[in-house]
């Protein structure tokens, strides 16, 4: 018995492996602007030092996801799940 796991491939399914090869599509291999609309979306500026993230879509959205955006001199700090963008409000405390 092989210790590789490869035993257990279905040889139908083995096709759609991920791979590090270039897209042929212009948007990326999901066929997705996703990435270049959310750059669009404005820098949310928040009061305090901690910023609260739930992607903004109700059921659809994330989990809440909290960013230090305080001690951080105005610099912008991204959701790891959504990309929205947040800063620290000039004078916020």
């Amino acid at each position: 018995m092989s210790s590789s796991g490869d035993d257990f491939i279905d040889p139908e399914k083995s096709k759609y492996r991920l791979t590090r090869e270039e897209s042929p599509y212009t948007l990326g291999k999901h066929r997705s602007n996703a990435m270049e609309l959310i750059e669009k979306q404005p820098v949310i500026e928040v009061e305090g030092h901690m910023a609260v993230c739930d992607g903004g879509g109700g059921a659809m959205g994330h989990p809440l996801e909290y960013i230090k955006v305080g001690h951080m001199h105005g610099a912008v700090k991204k959701c790891i799940y959504c990309g929205l963008k947040y800063k620290q409000k000039a004078g916020g405390h």
